[in-house]
């Protein structure tokens, strides 16, 4: 799950602090109870001001989650944490917690490919974002045996400075009325990695297919390119980490 924030200026410190201070450990508390598989805040770097400028990543993990009785819910979680506080200190963190969340949408995915450089972490992310026309189980399988391969082979004998190569579709919402249903996304240590991934010269780049995907794409090009960075996360044992 994708929850994508559009927050004020004057927000941003007070927001950061409350995912940092309470709903990390409401988040914590969710994969500790196997109800979550992970959690991580990030925030838009640069692009455009009218894109939402921060999105929280939940994992959900089976389809089977994704029904109503099993859905995670982090108000319920929320009271956990607030009755596991000192009551007087409860009334300030209520305080600060009522806020409105700025939630401009939400999606539900179900990744469809990943590829990733074992031990390594990303602080960086760039998700392209498209529009497939027709068969996008077709178009998920293109993008596998073309650029899932490519770094299949190469991220692992230290050729590049990509650690993460994913795709996902949009289970809901859906239909024409979106911009986008389908996303591919690159992992990065740093910003520089990503601003130019230095791939050595030895690396054969694929061709084939390429413009049969682009075909296969609303303007036959990602719709748009938004970068992200990590400001922190919960794996799946529960640990916190701020990046």
């Amino acid at each position: 799950m994708h929850d994508y924030r559009m927050i004020p200026d004057d927000q941003i410190d007070n927001y950061i602090e409350n995912e940092k201070h309470f709903w990390s450990k409401v988040a914590q508390n969710l994969v500790k109870e196997s109800k979550i598989t992970g959690w991580a805040m990030f925030k838009r770097e640069g692009g455009s001001s009218n894109e939402p400028n921060f999105y929280i990543y939940v994992g959900i993990g089976k389809k089977y989650n994704l029904k109503y009785e099993h859905t995670p819910t982090f108000l319920d979680g929320a009271e956990k944490v607030l009755k596991a506080i000192d009551k007087d200190v409860a009334v300030f963190v209520r305080r600060s917690l009522n806020i409105d969340s700025h939630s401009i949408y939400r999606v539900i995915l179900e990744r469809t490919n990943i590829e990733f450089k074992p031990n390594s972490i990303y602080n960086y992310l760039k998700i392209n974002y498209c529009k497939v026309k027709g068969n996008i189980a077709e178009f998920s399988s293109m993008q596998k045996n073309i650029w899932g391969d490519f770094i299949k082979k190469y991220i692992n004998e230290e050729n590049g400075s990509q650690t993460l190569w994913s795709t996902a579709k949009t289970i809901s919402p859906n239909g024409n009325g979106y911009n986008w249903n389908f996303m591919a996304i690159e992992g990065y240590l740093n910003y520089q990695d990503l601003l130019v991934p230095n791939w050595k010269d030895s690396s054969k780049f694929p061709k084939a297919g390429l413009e049969k995907i682009n075909s296969m794409m609303l303007g036959e090009s990602f719709y748009k390119e938004v970068v992200y960075k990590k400001l922190m996360s919960i794996n799946s044992e529960g640990e916190f980490k701020v990046h």
